[in-house]
C-alpha cells in the first residue's frame, strides 16, 4: 500500500484528526469533571447510602483508565478507529441500559464496569492518536485535544443538570447513551497516519541480519512484546505511574464528591454545577497553554508536569480555611480547573521522551492502568471516610495530601530523565522529511531539545545513538517503506565518523 496515501505527521488530515480528538474530550470532559451530578442523580434515585452509589461510578472512573492496556493492545492490532468505533458502541449501549437498571446492583454492573470499559477504550484512543498524527507541534496538538475535556465539562454541566431536573434519572441517562454514540463518529474521522501505519507494518515483519524482510513469527512476535513492556522497567515511568496514581485518586475523590459537598454546606445542585461549569472552562484553557508553552524548547516538560500537581496539591490541603463560601469555592474550582488537568498535555511528549514513539500506545496504556486505580480508590475512599462519620471537607482535606504525595514522584521523575541523559549521553537523531525532491533535514538533538542542522538526504527515520553505538531500536521509516536496515546503518556511521 503507498504511505503517500496516508497522513503525514503535522499536515493535511492530521488536523481533521485533531478535531475528533478534541470532540471525543469534549465528551469525556463531562463524564470526567462533572461525575458529581451523575454521583447526585444516582443517590436521589435509589436513595442508598454514599458508599454503595460510590460503588458505580467508581468502577466507572476506574476502568475509564484501567482500560488503557486493552485499548492500547486493540490500537496496536487494528487501529485507533476501530478502538475507538468499539468503545462508542458500548459506552452508549451501557448508558441507555443503565436508565431502565431497578436497582443500585445493576446499575454497578452496566453503568460500573460497561460503561468504564467503553469510555475508556475511546478515552485511551483518542488520546493516543494525537500523538501519531503530530511530531514538530505534538505537545501544542495535545494540548488542544485535551482542552475539550474542559469546555466539555463547562457546557455540558448545567444542560444535563437540566435535563436531569426536566426528565429524571430516565431521561438523563437517555440523554447519555445518546451523546456516547457520538464517539463512533469521532472514530470514523480517525483515518491511519504514516506512523501508525509504519508500526503496524513493522509488527507484521521484521528485517533479518542480512536486512532482508521477512513474514513475523509467534516467536518473534513475542519477542517484540517483551521487549516493548521492557520499557516499563524504567524508575522514571514508574515514578509517572506512581504520580499519576497519587493524583488521580485525590483529584477523582473530589471530582465526585464537591457537588455533595457544596449541598451540604447549603448550596443549591445548580450552584454546584456552575462551579463545576468555571472548573471546566479553566481546564480548558490551561491545556492550550501549558501545551503551547510545552512546545517552547526552552521549558522543560516536566517541571511543568509535577509543579502543576504541586499547586493541586496546596490549594486542597488548604481548601478547610476557606472552602465554606461560595467565593471560597469558586476560586478553589478555578485553581483545581487551571491546574489539575496539565499533565494530559504533556503526557504524549513525555511518553515519547521515555520510552520513544514505537512504545508510546504500551506506555500510555500503562499510565492510564495506574491513573485508572486512583481513579477506583480515591471515590470509594471519599465515601468511607463520610460514612464513618466525616465530612467532605475532611475527605477533601486528604486528597490534597495525596496529590502532594504524587506531585513529590512527578518531581522525581523529572530529575531522573535529566540525570540519566547526562550519564549516557543519549541523542536523538531525527531526519524530517522536507518536500517532494526527497531532501532531508538531519537533526542530531540532545533531549534538552538543542538542535544542530546538518544537511542529509536519508530516509525519514528516528535513531537513539551514544557516540557511534547503538543502544537503542532503530527503525527505519522510508516513503516506499523498502529501504534496507543495513544500508541506514552504514549511511549514519559516515555522518557520525
Amino acid at each position: 500500500m503507498n504511505v503517500g496515501a496516508f497522513t503525514r505527521p503535522d499536515q493535511g488530515w492530521s488536523w481533521a484528526v485533531l478535531l475528533a480528538s478534541f470532540g471525543s474530550h469534549f465528551i469525556h470532559g463531562f463524564f470526567l469533571m462533572a461525575v458529581g451530578l451523575l454521583q447526585l442523580s444516582l443517590l436521589d434515585h435509589f436513595q442508598e447510602d454514599v458508599f454503595k452509589t460510590s460503588w458505580a461510578l467508581s468502577i466507572f472512573l476506574g476502568l475509564f483508565s484501567i482500560s488503557g492496556p486493552l485499548a492500547s493492545l486493540i490500537a496496536n492490532i487494528w487501529s485507533c478507529r476501530v478502538c475507538m468505533i468499539t468503545g462508542g458502541l458500548v459506552a452508549s449501549i451501557s448508558h441507555v441500559v443503565t436508565a431502565f437498571m431497578p436497582e443500585m446492583s445493576y446499575v454497578i454492573i452496566s453503568l460500573g464496569i460497561f460503561g468504564g470499559l467503553g469510555n475508556g477504550l475511546c478515552y485511551t484512543s483518542s488520546f493516543v492518536i494525537v500523538g501519531y498524527n503530530f511530531e514538530k507541534k505534538r505537545n501544542f496538538a495535545s494540548g488542544v485535544a485535551v482542552s475539550g475535556v474542559g469546555i466539555g465539562a463547562f457546557a455540558l454541566a448545567p444542560i444535563m443538570q437540566y435535563v436531569s431536573d426536566s426528565y429524571g434519572y430516565t431521561g438523563l441517562w437517555l440523554m447519555c447513551g445518546g451523546l456516547t454514540l457520538q464517539y463512533c463518529l469521532f472514530g470514523a474521522m480517525f483515518f491511519p497516519s504514516e506512523l501508525e501505519l509504519q508500526r503496524k507494518i513493522e509488527q507484521d515483519s521484521l528485517v533479518n541480519e542480512n536486512g532482508v524482510t521477512e513474514e513475523r513469527t509467534p516467536s518473534s512476535t513475542w519477542q517484540r512484546l517483551k521487549k516493548s513492556f521492557f520499557v516499563l522497567y524504567q524508575k522514571e515511568l514508574i515514578f509517572v505511574f506512581l504520580c499519576m496514581c497519587l493524583s488521580a485518586l485525590g483529584i477523582y475523590l473530589i471530582y465526585l464528591h464537591f457537588a455533595s459537598y457544596v449541598t451540604s454546606v447549603g448550596y443549591s445542585k445548580l450552584d454546584a454545577a456552575l462551579l463545576l461549569s468555571v472548573c471546566g472552562f479553566c481546564n480548558c484553557l490551561s491545556r492550550v497553554l501549558v501545551g503551547s508553552a510545552a512546545n517552547s524548547n526552552n521549558m522543560d516538560e516536566f517541571v511543568l508536569f509535577a509543579g502543576t500537581f504541586s499547586l493541586t496539591g496546596l490549594v486542597t490541603v488548604l481548601f478547610p480555611l476557606y472552602g465554606h463560601t461560595f467565593g471560597g469555592q469558586m476560586f478553589y474550582m478555578v485553581t483545581l480547573g487551571s491546574y489539575s488537568g496539565c499533565c494530559y498535555a504533556l503526557l504524549n511528549s513525555i511518553c515519547v521522551i521515555l520510552a520513544g514513539i514505537n512504545n508510546l500506545a504500551t506506555v500510555y496504556g500503562f499510565v492510564m492502568l495506574f491513573t485508572g486505580f486512583g481513579c477506583f480508590s480515591g471515590p470509594l475512599l471519599g465515601g468511607v471516610i463520610v460514612n464513618i462519620g466525616g465530612t467532605y471537607g475532611q475527605a477533601i482535606f486528604i486528597a490534597g495530601i495525596l496529590i502532594l504525595v504524587g506531585s513529590l514522584f512527578g518531581w522525581a521523575s523529572g530529575a531522573g530523565s535529566r540525570h540519566g541523559y547526562q550519564q549516557k549521553g543519549n541523542k536523538e537523531i531525527i531526519i524530517l522529511e522536507q518536500g517532494k525532491d526527497m531532501d532531508r533535514n538531519l537533526f542530531q538533538k540532545d533531549f534538552n531539545g538543542t538542535c544542530n542542522d546538518v544537511n542529509g538526504h536519508m530516509a525519514r527515520s528516528e535513531l537513539l545513538c551514544n557516540g557511534t553505538e547503538e543502544i537503542g531500536p532503530v527503525d527505519c521509516i522510508a516513503d516506499d517503506l523498502q529501504l534496507e536496515r543495513n544500508s541506514l546503518l552504514s549511511s549514519t556511521d559516515e555522518f557520525q565518523n
